[in-house]
């Protein structure tokens, strides 16, 4: 089958690494790849490397015309068996541009926001309590559950948390990943004498603001801020705990990574990591937006290392779950079904 896959952003992160992921998995089960996706987008050269194909175009909005008009024609051209759009502009730029081509339009969601969902002949979303919520916001339409994927790394003896304990924390730095939650449960840490380090990962709007937060909370020293991280493998084989702190979260990639390089996990109670996690067994749930509770529990894991080691062996059975195959396998039948019900 040919499939037009699409994505709108310019930034590189989670939702951009799933999209990658997909392609490559779509491609692995034989179908023909043709990438829609920003000029500047920084995931670029890496989708076009998994994909046949790659169409520029750079969108002004929601409703530019120049955009869609573009798309549509070719689209005429190629006549694609299915066009797969993931988020909000996405979908609706695929939809305008497809009107009246009886080209079956699968749209993905990796965020709560429902309004544009409406303009997919179906739906994919990444878990349960997604699914709950767009029907519940009215979503009649076929919805299918697909979860993130990874290519699972090999699995790692476990390494007992060192002296000083090094904590982990890696996304894009804006309000709803709850990073100055972290800060402040990191000097609720501090107060308690455990000696530890933080690697933190990533970049994004709320940067200076944290700057000024780590000064603020006598944390100046203890964080090595190592930007956009590139070798994540890297990355999680010099951490001894990692922290998602997200204020709101359908499904990080964060978390899948985690649990598979085998490193014990605190996370908050958002949907994405509170759907994967289960509490006390493979990695440890706390409520939103509590610094307090956060703090508690990243120092029983950093004091616990029997405790570190039995989360982390429970993360990794559970990783499985997300292996590139199983899920590759899903998308390959999810979409033949959608486009023969389609046509």
């Amino acid at each position: 089958m040919h499939i037009l896959h699409a994505l709108f952003t310019r930034y590189r992160g989670g939702l951009e690494q799933a999209y990658v992921n997909d392609t490559e998995a779509l491609k692995a089960r034989g179908h023909q790849i043709t990438l829609v996706l920003r000029e500047d987008a920084l995931y670029r050269e890496e989708a076009a490397a998994v994909a046949h194909n790659v169409m520029v175009v750079n969108p002004n909005g929601f409703y530019d015309i120049f955009a869609i008009l573009k798309i549509r024609e070719s689209l005429k051209k190629l006549r694609p068996d299915c066009i797969v759009a993931h988020n909000g502009r996405a979908i609706a730029l695929l939809a305008y541009a497809s009107w009246g081509l009886k080209i079956p339009l699968c749209g993905v969601s990796h965020s709560y926001k429902t309004a544009r969902a409406f303009h997919a002949n179906k739906l994919i979303v990444l878990s349960e309590h997604m699914r709950a919520h767009f029907a519940k916001a009215g979503f009649t339409k076929p919805m299918s559950i697909i979860p993130n994927l990874m290519h699972l790394p090999p699995k790692r003896e476990f390494t007992t948390p060192g002296s000083p304990v090094l904590i982990g924390a890696i996304g894009r730095f804006s309000e709803e990943k709850g990073f100055a939650d972290f800060f402040e449960a990191l000097a609720l840490l501090k107060a308690t004498g455990l000696k530890f380090g933080v690697r933190l990962g990533g970049d994004g709007p709320e940067h200076d603001n944290l700057k000024a937060l780590e000064a603020s909370l006598g944390l100046t020293g203890l964080i090595d801020w190592q930007g956009w991280v590139s070798d994540k493998a890297e990355f999680y084989k010099g951490i001894d705990i990692l922290c998602i702190p997200s204020r709101e979260d359908s499904f990080p990639m964060v978390l899948l990574e985690t649990l598979a390089y085998g490193v014990p996990i605190v996370a908050t109670d958002a949907p994405g990591p509170a759907s994967v996690l289960t509490d006390g067994v493979n990695g440890f749930v706390v409520p939103r937006r509590d610094a307090k509770a956060l703090s508690a529990a990243l120092y029983r894991v950093a004091s616990e290392p029997k405790l570190a080691e039995w989360i982390a062996a429970e993360g990794l059975m559970k990783a499985e779950e997300f292996g590139f195959d199983h899920v590759a396998t899903r998308w390959d039948e999810v979409l033949r079904e959608f486009i023969v019900s389609g046509k």
